[in-house]
């Protein structure tokens, strides 16, 4: 921490001191700049400015005095963490971009640069320079300020070499290709091999190369590296100079000097290259040069072999496709390399491969000729198909010609023979045209046509041809067959040198029977309605038994019990039949129903069905959902009961008319007989019943009023006609319908006065 000044300032302003005295000076401002950080005599830490801190102090008189804090933090510089440069490598007096990176600058500081030490004069000032160098360099920078200097943070920047001069160039040897060998000589026959040789003395740098160049320094590159193989063909100068990352060195040359030989042939032309067998062209040199001494000479077949003539032009005469070759023979430096030329010669050599021989039902396309394009010609041919029919049975020639585009033309003759096809069966026919499964039947075939070629009869089942093959005999004109399905069967004409003929077939009917019937359900009662008879397998067939007529049973005339329902079912000569039995039950029978009346505090309507007949146990569903029997609490409404048996037989009894008055009777249960011609007389009207009877008790059990008509009014008064209090006493009502069972029904009734 740097602390730049600390002055503390008192004002004129007197207090008391702890001694009496008035003569204490008791404020003052402490004056301080700072780096970074203060703590101050009131021991806090300050990091920022600050001008409202207070401290007391008190001297040795008892006197108070008060400072005031004056701060100005000034910051530190923060060390930089490397130094980036724009390139790592540079061409000398190349510029080179560098820059600081990481840290900061603190209060009035700056980055400072310097070259090879972190001392000295320093070459440059801020976050990013820009240096120009002629040889490697080390770079160093650091933030300078007024409260300090940073670390320095450094980079190299190396140079490239610029150029390397080449010392030399030197012939360093030559080929010479009769012994094989390297050797150097002052002066080279035209197209000889020559390897060159650039020297140098100093360390070769990565990124340079020698490139070479003819005749010119700079002109198209010939070649690169150390050494270079040239073919001059007349005398020629050679340069060489090194080529790097930052520029290229002068040019070293060296002159190669050729002797008067002869130049090797670029090419051969030829007035006619495609011609027949029997035709010429003439093959004449193409570049070249002839030294002085030297001759053409031309070769056919290989390159100095079979000898064809001199000059700079030859006519020749191939029966065949040949390859000519021409060079210079003699002069200084003996023979050149040949060039060469193909010259091709057509000789169609027509040919055609053999033809089979041929049935006359069969045209088929010609072709087997080669080369491939020509036409066909002959007895029988059209547009290059044969048709044995119109060419007939017997031996012919046909002839295939061939033209190319050089119009030249060849043929061949191809040999063909016409054989008779085998002749077609005529007629076929059975014994049996339909058998049932497991019997056989005979198939005849009309021989009056005839077999040739060493042909036979084939028989198939199934299919003609790819079907099973089931007999295969010379003479055969017969065969037994026991198909277990229906079968189709086959006979043609096969064998010899000819295709088979046609087909003549015939079908055989298998009828399998496996009748069947299903079984039937049982039957409640006689009166059951008749029915249509079904279940029999294959559809079709006849119904026969007890109760049957057209195919329709009937239970009433069939009778209870159990009976046999026979199917037979008939196919071509086949029958078949299946048996299943019929059971007819006796049906429960409904006789009668009957209601009852319960009383109103124990229920309501009970309806009670009675059933005879039928096999026990029974069953009772009701349309209302009950399974009961009797039904119980039934409502104002009819109903419908199903009944069953054990035999799951059904009767059904409908229409059951309940009426809601057998139910419970609305008794009123108050009225008070105090002659305010209000509710003074208790009222009943039961007109609706046959016949009525009501009797009311008192609490103790003794009787107090009766009455026996259908319409009974009671005043409240007692047997004897004496009026009773007002108390709660009982009545019994006994009601007797048109229809039905009596009806008896208890309740209170409650006299009030």
């Amino acid at each position: 921490m740097h602390k730049f000044s600390i002055i503390i300032l008192f004002f004129g302003t007197f207090f008391h001191c702890k001694n009496g005295t008035s003569q204490c000076n008791n404020t003052g401002t402490d004056l301080q700049t700072v780096c970074d950080s203060l703590v101050w005599i009131d021991g806090v830490t300050y990091t920022i400015d600050n001008n409202t801190a207070t401290h007391t102090l008190t001297n040795i008189a008892g006197c108070d005095s008060i400072v005031t804090l004056d701060l100005t933090i000034k910051n530190s510089s923060l060390n930089p963490s490397a130094v980036i440069s724009s390139e790592n490598e540079v061409c000398p007096n190349n510029d080179v971009y560098l820059n600081v990176d990481g840290g900061s600058l603190g209060t009035n500081s700056q980055w400072v640069w310097y070259k090879d030490s972190c001392s000295g004069i320093s070459i440059d000032t801020g976050s990013s320079i820009v240096v120009t160098q002629s040889s490697n360099t080390t770079y160093f920078v650091r933030a300078e300020g007024e409260c300090n200097n940073t670390n320095c943070e450094n980079i190299t920047v190396n140079n490239f070499p610029y150029f390397i001069e080449l010392d030399s160039i030197s012939i360093d040897s030559t080929f010479n290709s009769i012994d094989s060998t390297w050797s150097i000589i002052d002066t080279v026959c035209p197209q000889s091999a020559v390897k060159l040789f650039a020297h140098f003395s100093d360390t070769f740098p990565q990124g340079y190369t020698i490139t070479w160049y003819e005749n010119s320094c700079g002109a198209s590159s010939i070649g690169l590296g150390d050494s270079i193989i040239v073919y001059p063909d007349s005398n020629t100068t050679y340069y060489a100079r090194v080529i790097g990352t930052c520029g290229a060195s002068l040019c070293k040359n060296i002159s190669v000097y050729t002797k008067d030989g002869s130049i090797s042939p670029t090419g051969i032309s030829a007035s006619s290259n495609n011609f027949c067998a029997g035709g010429s062209s003439t093959l004449s040199v193409v570049g070249g040069q002839l030294g002085i001494g030297a001759s053409w000479g031309w070769y056919k077949g290989s390159c100095g072999t079979n000898f064809q003539g001199s000059g700079s032009s030859i006519t020749v005469t191939p029966n065949a496709t040949t390859m000519y070759y021409v060079r210079a023979n003699g002069g200084a430096c003996g023979a050149t390399s040949c060039a060469e030329i193909l010259i091709n010669t057509y000789d169609l050599n027509v040919y055609h491969s053999p033809i089979d021989s041929t049935c006359e039902s069969s045209p088929f396309i010609l072709q087997g000729g080669f080369p491939e394009g020509g036409t066909y010609s002959g007895t029988g041919v059209s547009d290059s198909i044969f048709d044995p029919i119109i060419a007939g049975v017997g031996n012919h020639v046909i002839t295939y010609s061939f033209s190319d585009i050089n119009n030249c033309t060849d043929s061949a003759l191809i040999p063909i023979v016409v054989l008779e096809d085998n002749i077609d069966p005529h007629t076929i026919s059975a014994n049996l045209y339909e058998i049932c499964d497991g019997n056989s039947s005979t198939i005849i075939l009309d021989t009056s046509n005839h077999l040739i070629n060493g042909s036979q009869f084939f028989w198939y089942s199934g299919s003609c041809g790819t079907g099973s093959l089931i007999d295969s005999t010379t003479i055969s004109n017969q065969i037994t067959v026991s198909p277990n399905s229906t079968s189709n069967y086959f006979v043609r004409s096969e064998g010899g040198l000819c295709p088979a003929s046609n087909c003549i077939g015939i079908t055989i009917d298998v009828y399998t029977l496996e009748t069947h019937l299903s079984e039937f359900d049982d039957i409640c009662g006689e009166d059951y309605p008749v029915f249509e008879l079904n279940g029999g397998s294959p559809s079709g067939g006849v119904f026969s038994g007890v109760g049957v007529e057209n195919g329709v049973f009937n239970p009433k005339s069939a009778g209870v019990g159990n009976h046999n329902i026979t199917y037979t079912y008939s196919l071509g000569p086949c029958v078949a039949s299946d048996v299943e039995p019929i059971q007819i039950n006796n049906s429960p029978l409904l006789v009668n129903y009957s209601i009852e009346q319960e009383t109103c505090f124990e229920g309501g309507i009970m309806i009670h069905g009675h059933v005879r007949n039928g096999v026990g146990y029974y069953g009772y569903e009701w349309s209302d959902g009950s399974l009961e029997n009797p039904l119980t609490y039934a409502e104002n409404t009819t109903y419908d009961v199903l009944v069953s048996d054990a035999n799951d037989c059904y009767t059904l009894l409908d229409n059951i008319q309940v009426d809601i008055s057998l139910s419970c009777i609305e008794m009123p249960n108050t009225f008070s007989p105090n002659s305010d011609g209000l509710n003074d007389i208790w009222k009943l009207d039961f007109t609706n019943y046959n016949a009525a009877e009501i009797i009311v008790f008192n609490k103790w059990g003794n009787l107090v009023w009766e009455d026996y008509t259908t319409f009974p009014q009671w005043d409240g008064t007692s047997l004897d006609n004496s009026a009773l209090p007002s108390a709660t006493y009982y009545y019994v009502l006994k009601l007797t319908p048109f229809t039905g069972d009596p009806i008896e029904q208890t309740g209170p009734i409650t006299i009030i006065r």
